[in-house]
């Protein structure tokens, strides 16, 4: 298996990366964890193409500091991974799944951003998570947010996380 130098924590609006985030972000020792939310607002009008590719020029930054970047945002591997091997990064994503009517209902609870009026979008986006294939050198894995709770699911990106840096040779980007 080889190792991964850019994390991926992604998921459908409601998901629970947010509350990962929060809950994870500075555990971790040897990552950075970023909000994809704070890199899009830099990125106006919204493309994911140039969103990925400014994220992974991101990544290389923070690599460059010998730290392994996580970045917690909505992105499919279509998206992703195009941009990572450009940069000629591999990519390590756990998706956070749960069901339809999980989506619909977190994200209309929510009631505020663009995520409430289209929750349909979320949905599309949360199946696709669920059964898309990755090809080596690339990883990705699934987590089930709807049989776990807050606490039980920043334990799994924790420990998703802790041990793709323990995989990882950041120094070769130093």
């Amino acid at each position: 298996m080889s190792s991964a130098e850019v994390l991926v924590l992604t998921g459908a609006a409601g998901a629970g990366k947010s509350t990962a985030f929060l809950a994870v972000a500075g555990t971790v020792p040897g990552t950075c964890f970023i909000d994809g939310d704070t890199l899009a607002s830099a990125r106006r009008p919204w493309d994911y193409d140039e969103y990925w590719e400014f994220t992974m020029r991101v990544c290389g930054d923070v690599l460059r500091n010998g730290l392994v970047p996580v970045i917690c945002g909505i992105g499919l591997p279509s998206q992703v991974l195009p941009a990572a091997e450009s940069a000629g990064f591999r990519v390590n994503m756990l998706a956070l799944v749960c069901p339809p009517e999980f989506v619909r209902r977190r994200v209309v609870e929510r009631g505020y951003g663009e995520a409430w009026r289209h929750p349909e979008r979320h949905v599309a986006v949360n199946r696709d998570l669920q059964t898309v294939m990755v090809a080596p050198p690339h990883e990705f894995a699934t987590y089930d947010t709807a049989r776990h709770d807050a606490r039980e699911t920043a334990r799994a990106v924790a420990a998703w996380s802790r041990s793709a840096v323990e995989q990882s040779d950041t120094d070769r980007w130093a």
